[in-house]
């Protein structure tokens, strides 16, 4: 079997520096076959697949006051959305018109009203994915495709492992901005599992590595406002906890096929070998 070697990047607003700040000392460690992202991870994930150097996706991060002006409306309808999110939307337009993807990817949206993790991978990946995948319920707008309504891509699995592996993918590296969340967005989470009847997919034979902050980022507040000061500590955290990671990357990734996975323990969630940092 073809080893296929993924990066898959979690829903978590703002706390997307963070990921920038990973990448850019993993990059220097390993090349993904294909890159899946959620919310914010899709766009983080798009930048990476369409090749952009990891200085530019932080310097972007960096970047953000258009974001930090937040601007309050009346919505029209439920899928529209009590934030202006014509910034987000521009910005990701921008993005979206002017880099070529260059490795596979994959986005991950929520079907409404049956509330179904749904996968999209290029070509067929246009701004309005993107735009749905980091679609807050009652927050920003929510887009049509195909006949449907989509949202949040982190609504059900805020890391979509899953998805990677429907991809392909035998090793995944993976950075979750959400391992230490607040009771209640594990809450809301459950709770959309259990109205999609989500059941968790089996990662069997699959090698991965977590890197993930020991602590939670900072608050609900922080997660959804932009400003210079949280950007720069994120990617500083970010760069700080890859570099801890780089040897469990290159060990999970030079580790061939029929070899046996090396005994570091299971993880709650997976049934193969998981190193978290």
């Amino acid at each position: 079997m073809t080893e296929k070697t993924a990066l898959v990047l979690s829903a978590g607003g703002m706390f997307g520096a963070y990921q920038a700040g990973v990448w850019d000392v993993l990059s220097g460690a390993f090349k993904p076959d294909l890159v899946v992202g959620a919310s914010v991870g899709s766009l983080n994930g798009w930048l990476i697949a369409s090749g952009i150097s990891p200085s530019s996706l932080v310097d972007r991060w960096l970047n953000l006051e258009q974001m930090s002006r937040i601007r309050w409306r009346l919505p029209r309808s439920l899928f529209d959305g009590v934030l202006d999110s014509s910034a987000l939307e521009n910005t990701i337009r921008e993005m979206c018109s002017a880099d070529a993807l260059q490795t596979d990817f994959g986005v991950v949206l929520t079907k409404i009203p049956d509330l179904r993790a749904t996968l999209f991978r290029a070509p067929e990946v246009e701004w309005r994915h993107i735009a749905s995948s980091c679609a807050v319920p009652f927050f920003l707008t929510h887009h049509q495709i195909e006949g449907s309504f989509y949202s949040d891509g982190g609504l059900v699995d805020p890391l979509p492992i899953w998805a990677a592996i429907e991809m392909g993918a035998t090793r995944i590296v993976c950075i979750n901005l959400l391992k230490v969340r607040p009771w209640y967005i594990h809450g809301v989470v459950r709770a959309v599992q259990a109205w999609g009847k989500y059941t968790e997919s089996s990662y069997a034979g699959v090698r991965i590595v977590e890197i993930a902050p020991r602590q939670s980022l900072g608050s609900t507040k922080d997660s959804m406002y932009w400003t210079r000061e949280n950007a720069e500590r994120w990617i500083l955290q970010g760069r700080e906890d890859a570099e801890s990671a780089v040897p469990a990357v290159v060990e999970c990734l030079e580790w061939g096929p029929g070899r046996g996975l090396p005994d570091s323990g299971e993880s709650e969630r997976c049934s193969s070998t998981t190193f978290t940092v």
